[in-house]
């Protein structure tokens, strides 16, 4: 039995995902959770109501609304819990586009911290920029301490970024005080036990001879999976595109995926696509597995806040992705751990998926070089690092 860490405060942690419900932020959070549990930190797992699963750790799904109620269920777990303190797991669109879960940390008697996920604002209506970065910054404000999840994040938040050209980012141009702080996410999406290869794609119905290219990942435009389909509509037919995770949440996502549901039928691609969904972590393991290369062209750069991303270079996969906006650590180098593409250029992608297809030595350099970057994202590390700042800011 794990024992108590002598002195750690009690936590919550609130997440509007959680397994085994899609999404990246649920999945961090179980990952999160089972990690401070081993380290001895008493803590419970706080969510929406739904499905359960076996944890080592209390996961209380009493939240039936995102909205009106959620101060006082949020309260009612707290003082239950005897809570020092409520960790919030924060995402766009994940608490239902409603404003009640930025107002919270104002009307708590506890302290909060908040793990800004992105810093992208809530879509509430068109044309309403001001009230999007007012409810935004509420949230920031009102935290004892925010942690962002990569170096881009918390340049924009220490007000060192260069000016953003997308309108959706929240940016700051003086320093938040105290100053954020950088925790990477891991790993979400742990290697599973080796598989049979050749009888998994011939189960996915994929011959020898087939190329098969995975997009890991929710449908949002900002993922550039239209890139991805428009490449494809340029490739030999022998080249097939495996959809793991794609389903769309958020009204935004959802204009997205019936977009790229009109471009795969316009363009004629729908037989060489297979979209699995949304599927359990060990399953979504075996599906990399039987993929031969991934592509992950995000309009917005790579960025280790893409779990999609750590995820295809831990299981060795050969991805092809677009630069990032600034140097990240540890560093991808073009054609020696990562294929850089152009962002939004299918004929420019549909190339390079190519050129990666036809060279087993670049292929394999790749593979082998990607699980030793992703070694740097290790949860020991990470529960390590949310422990200190619990003892610091509660």
């Amino acid at each position: 039995m794990t024992q108590t860490t002598t002195g750690a405060p009690r936590i919550v942690l609130l997440s509007a995902e959680y397994p085994p419900d899609p999404g990246g932020v649920g999945d961090y959070t179980h990952n999160l959770a089972q990690q401070l549990h081993e380290l001895g930190v008493p803590l419970l797992v706080l969510t929406g109501v739904g499905a359960a699963q076996d944890e080592p750790f209390p996961v209380w799904r009493r939240i039936t609304s995102w909205g009106r109620g959620l101060r006082n269920q949020v309260h009612a777990a707290l003082q239950e819990w005897q809570a020092d303190a409520l960790h919030i797991q924060y995402q766009t669109g994940a608490y239902a586009m409603k404003p009640a879960i930025n107002l919270l940390p104002s009307r708590l008697s506890v302290p909060t911290l908040v793990t800004f996920h992105d810093l992208r604002m809530p879509y509430l209506a068109p044309k309403v920029a001001p009230l999007r970065r007012y409810i935004t910054r509420l949230l920031i404000e009102g935290a004892r301490h925010v942690i962002v999840t990569n170096a881009e994040d918390q340049a924009r938040l220490l007000g060192t970024a260069a000016p953003s050209n997308d309108p959706d980012v929240y940016q700051l141009t003086r320093p938040l005080q105290p100053a954020p702080t950088l925790i990477p996410i891991g790993v979400n999406i742990a290697v599973s036990a080796a598989v049979e290869r050749s009888a998994l794609r011939q189960q996915l119905g994929y011959t020898p001879q087939q190329t098969v290219i995975v997009y890991f990942g929710m449908l949002n435009r900002t993922k550039g999976v239209h890139t991805i389909i428009q490449a494809l509509a340029e490739l030999p037919a022998a080249y097939q595109l495996l959809i793991i995770g794609g389903m769309a949440q958020t009204p935004p996502d959802q204009e997205y995926a019936a977009e790229i549901n009109q471009l795969i039928a316009e363009l004629g691609v729908a037989e060489r696509i297979q979209n699995v969904g949304y599927v359990p972590a060990e399953r979504a393991s075996e599906l990399l597995q039987a993929a031969d290369l991934a592509a992950l062209p995000f309009l917005d750069g790579a960025a280790y806040r893409r779990g999609s991303l750590l995820a295809t270079l831990a299981h060795g996969l050969p991805t092809l992705t677009t630069r990032p906006h600034m140097q990240l650590d540890p560093a991808l180098h073009h054609e020696h751990n990562i294929m850089f593409v152009p962002v939004e250029q299918p004929a420019a992608l549909a190339e390079s998926i190519e050129q990666l297809a036809t060279s087993p030595e670049l292929r394999q350099r790749l593979a082998a070089s990607g699980p030793r970057l992703a070694a740097a994202f290790r949860w020991e590390a990470i529960g390590d690092r949310h422990l200190k700042v619990y003892s610091t800011y509660v």
